[in-house]
């Protein structure tokens, strides 16, 4: 505010404005610690002062005051979230000893740094340690000249800043080193310097320690300039007890004994990187070994009996295959001598791609060749190749912020299908991009609580809560569609030059479009924009409907594009300088051309409606549009097109649509019936031809798309029972064709098997359930399941503690306490699909308890009984009376809270379920890493009750015409 007089304002006192974080500071002159920041006293506003002139002869004085505003002043650099960037870091010097005895974490870093700026003050990252304060900080000079001292430091939690104060500036251009020791804890919590354990064969509980530090969390390992752009250099020394065995980003380059049973083991120079990738970890793990056909030492540690048992064999020769592929496929090479992976027996997340030292969770790397699955095979292969995709994208060129993480995740959760592709041919894994990573997220994106893959971050919670579904799944999808549209050689060709020309620094994403638009132009696409296509897709949440009118008389077909929001009746707070249209690249084929390369259109955003001509569709033959699903949007038609895909669906020739597309037109139907724009027994129609398909990539798509009425009625017993007749209806067949009797072939015929046998039993087949309930009564009684195949245990076990009683449980539950790791998770999923209300709450109470379920795994206790119809009231009200204890543990660690609040609520469909949301958000304002899937909460609870209002009755109808 600017006021007008000639007088000062008041003077404000530095007490209004001292932060709440700053209690002590450290005097480097007295020795002591002081009550106030002596910086503080005196923090006045500054005034600008009044100008008075007289003009002659009148006796008139005009006053013309500038005031500054009276908000206070301005605020110091620690009170900032983000980093001053007056330091840039060039290297690191990190010493750590971990002690796993006692859990103690301490060393020193000695980090030099370029003072780009003048400044008196030293600001980096710390986070729960303590900053030795009889070796107190230091900074020192390069050049031998007089160096300005340190005079008092001081941790500011609110940022996690440690500040040191300086006697004087600092000169712009000088290379300083600052040195601090430390002292922290090898944590419980799962990140920074951690602690996993596990019970080896001889029962003695073994530790080790390991790092997880992405996003924010290397400032909890040691004091560092904890952003992306900030880059260096590190060298890394781990002092640790000679029986264990220590891991970093590089080779080892030199040991020495420190006495007492302690040796410290210094490791080769890292390239530049951020802190966050940088990895260490001491263990008592072996590895088995390799060396790729461009000379990188690839290796895989794990538990010495994992490794003994083959559990990392198949793991290796994916990982040493892919990444040579990945080298000629970038055409860059990967800049590191070696590649470890370590599979943990506790671990956040699925994987991290530290440079260098791969960490996973121990369920997601090992996969026993004693015990075959196609999914764990599957799911193995697609995990390695994530992480390596991020030794180009994210390691090598890495974001400037976290608003650009999408173009780290985003790539590598696309790119890694060309790596799983090359190593796995015969799954033909792009038939499955849909179904993995489009269809779900399209479903989040369609609300109005939905947020842009590149969106800004300005809090610590912004930064965690970016890492979800939109960034990974999205950003792979709109990235797919460009490569489609652009060519993959022209992809290939611009992607080499931006890593080439970015490598070992920080890039934008304009950066990236600018080198796909002049690799385009280069290859005759001389008018396209990458960037003006992209940023319709980037900048802005959502995606469109397309919607197809066809002429029949004319062969032509009007198309409109338009927000699809899955809640018709929700609006859109957040408005877009796009309005919400986007570039889109529209294709199809018609029915006499479904083998011929598909016809592409553009659609602009100024163009409301557009007019094209069908090339070769008669009046009585469909159209099929978004061929693969290769775009990110999704298809109306009119009903006469509805009705022509609907009855070749129904004819002999279905399967000429290709697989992906089948599964697309029932999602696309049911999302677009759950929106009000397509009638509810169009969409149920779609379905009638399952009874015929074996594909399973069709199968699944269908059922996570008619997943939403089971969750919106399993309260409404008759529409519920008639669901699970007609559902059971539609499977059984696929059922009775494959049997138990494992089939051999390819992926398809293994993965259909599952998916046959699993919802047979889930939908109350007798036959299956008896299949599956015997299977699991012969394990009781002979406490061996080696009879039910690898592939089956999943869909066994929860069928049979769904059918059965507490004794079938309550095995379950002595079989997990033993159990290896992949084994335990099956068995915490299926205990949670028993249908005995006072089971599920022991179970969630045992939950809590880290004896009993590792702290890794007691997220997915929640979620699955959440999952369950009977247990969505039980998991919700547990989630609530102990939401602090699932606030302290897992916030601010990505995926886990949204997880659990989605999965908890996904079900909830009365007025009822709202108001207990509606208190419980009232009570609780902060709701930190879970704050936007509670809104999603919100909006789908509301759109699940207009749902059953405008729907019930038709579907019990639609139902009971079935029978």
């Amino acid at each position: 505010m600017v006021t007008f007089g000639c007088f000062p304002s008041e003077s404000h006192t530095d007490t209004q404005f001292k932060p709440a974080g700053v209690l002590k500071r450290f005097s480097m002159t007295s020795g002591k610690v002081d009550d106030e920041p002596s910086t503080w006293d005196k923090y006045g506003v500054k005034l600008v002062s009044a100008l008075c002139v007289t003009l002659l002869g009148i006796g008139l004085i005009l006053i013309i005051v500038f005031e500054t505003q009276r908000a206070g002043p301005a605020p110091k650099p620690w009170q900032q979230f983000r980093l001053p960037d007056t330091l840039t870091p060039i290297h690191y010097d990190v010493e750590v000893r971990p002690d796993l005895t006692t859990f103690v974490l301490t060393g020193r870093v000695d980090i030099s740094v370029r003072c780009a700026t003048p400044t008196s003050y030293v600001i980096l990252h710390s986070s729960d340690q303590e900053i030795d304060r009889n070796s107190a900080p230091t900074v020192q000079g390069s050049d031998g000249q007089k160096t300005p001292s340190v005079t008092s430091w001081f941790l500011f939690p609110e940022n996690e800043f440690l500040v040191l104060e300086l006697s004087e500036d600092l000169r712009e251009g000088e290379v300083y080193t600052i040195t601090v020791y430390f002292r922290g804890a090898v944590r419980a919590a799962l990140n920074g310097f951690y602690r996993s354990s596990y019970v080896n064969e001889q029962g003695q509980t073994r530790y080790l320690g390991i790092t997880d530090f992405q996003p924010q969390d290397a400032r909890k390992a040691y004091p560092c300039f904890d952003e992306p752009a900030f880059k260096a250099t590190f060298n890394v020394t781990v002092v640790h007890q000679q029986e264990y065995t220590a891991l970093s980003n590089m080779p080892l380059e030199s040991t020495e004994s420190r006495g007492g049973g302690w040796v410290a083991d210094r490791f080769q120079k890292m390239v530049r990187m951020p802190t966050y990738l940088l990895a260490f970890g001491v263990s008592d793990f072996v590895s088995i070994n390799s060396t790729t056909s461009t000379g990188i030492a690839t290796k895989i540690w794990a538990r010495p009996e994992y490794i003994a048992a083959g559990m990392g064999d198949y793991g290796l020769d994916v990982a040493n295959r892919v990444v040579a592929y990945f080298e000629d496929y970038f055409g860059v090479p990967f800049p590191l001598p070696k590649i470890d992976h370590i599979a943990l027996p506790d671990f956040n997340s699925g994987a991290m791609e530290n440079w260098g030292l791969i960490t996973y969770r121990e369920t997601r790397l090992l996969y026993d060749t004693n015990s075959p699955s196609a999914t764990v095979r599957k799911a193995t292969a697609r995990i390695i190749a994530h992480e390596l995709a991020h030794m180009w994208f994210g390691n090598l060129v890495t974001m400037e912020w976290w608003d650009g993480t999408w173009l780290n995740e985003g790539f590598a959760s696309y790119i890694q299908y060309k790596g799983l592709d090359f190593a796995e041919p015969q799954m033909n894994v792009m038939e499955h991009f849909a179904y993995d990573r489009s269809q779900s997220v399209m479903v989040d994106d369609s609300l109005t609580s939905s947020n842009p893959v590149y969106r800004p971050v300005t809090t610590a919670d912004d930064v965690t809560q970016i890492f979800g579904s939109i960034i990974y799944s999205k950003g792979a999808s709109i990235l797919r569609m460009l490569e489609n549209f652009i060519g993959e050689e022209t992809f290939k060709k611009a992607l080499k030059t931006y890593l080439s020309k970015n490598a070992y620094g920080n890039a934008v994403q304009d950066q990236l479009w600018a080198e796909l638009t002049t690799a385009a132009r280069e290859d005759g696409q001389t008018d396209l924009d990458v960037k003006a296509v992209m940023d319709t897709w980037t900048l802005q949440m959502g995606y469109p409907v397309v919607t197809m009118t066809r002429d029949y008389t004319r062969g032509t077909a009007e198309v409109t594009q338009q927000h699809f929001l899955v809640d018709s009746a929700s609006t859109v707070v957040v408005t877009s300088e796009l309005g919400y249209r986007w570039y889109v690249p529209l294709t199809y084929l018609t029915q006499a051309n479904l083998a011929n390369t598909p016809v592409q259109t553009w659609m602009a955003p100024n163009e409301g409606s557009k007019v094209i001509t069908i090339q070769g569709a008669s009046a009585n033959e469909f159209v099929l549009t978004n061929i693969n699903h290769a775009g990110y949007y999704r298809v109306n038609y009119d009903p006469t097109n509805w009705q022509l895909l609907a009855d070749h669906l129904n004819g002999d020739n279905f399967e000429d649509i290709p697989a992906d597309n089948r599964g697309t037109l029932v999602d696309d139907a049911f999302n677009l019936a759950r929106a009000g724009m397509l009638d509810l027994t169009t969409a149920l129609s779609m379905t009638q031809y399952l009874v015929k398909e074996r594909h399973f990539i069709p199968w699944s798509m269908a059922l996570r798309a008619t997943s939403y009425i089971e969750r919106v009625v399993g309260s409404v017993p008759d529409i519920s029972d008639l669901w699970e007749q007609y559902m059971r209806q539609q499977i059984s067949p696929f059922y009775e064709e494959v049997g138990w009797t494992l089939l051999q072939g390819d992926y398809n015929t293994e993965v259909g098997q599952v998916v046959a046998i699993s919802n047979a039993c889930g939908y109350g087949n007798g036959r299956c359930v008896n299949n599956a309930t015997m299977m699991f009564d012969l394990w009781i009684n002979t406490n061996n399941n080696s009879h039910i195949p690898e592939r089956l245990k999943s869909t066994v076990y929860c069928t049979a503690i769904k059918h059965g009683g507490r004794p079938e449980w309550d095995f379950a539950w002595q079989q997990y306490l033993t159990a290896s790791a992949s084994e335990q998770n099956r068995l915490l999923s299926a205990m949670a699909c028993t249908r005995d209300t006072d089971t599920l709450n022991t179970y969630l109470e045992r939950s809590r308890d880290d004896s009993l379920v590792r702290r890794q795994s007691a997220p997915l206790v929640v979620e699955s009984v959440g999952r369950n119809s009977v247990g969505k009231s039980l998991a919700w009200s547990f989630l609530r009376d102990n939401w602090d204890f699932y606030f302290d543990n897992y916030d601010g660690t990505s995926f886990t809270m949204t997880g659990i609040v989605e999965d908890v609520t996904r079900q909830f469909s009365t007025q009822a379920d709202l108001d207990e949301l509606e208190t419980f958000l009232a009570t609780h304002p902060n709701q930190g890493t879970a704050t936007q899937a509670f809104s999603q909460a919100v909006e789908n609870t509301q759109a699940n009750i207009r749902w059953r209002r405008d729907n019930e009755d038709k579907l019990r109808a639609w139902l009971q015409a079935q029978r």
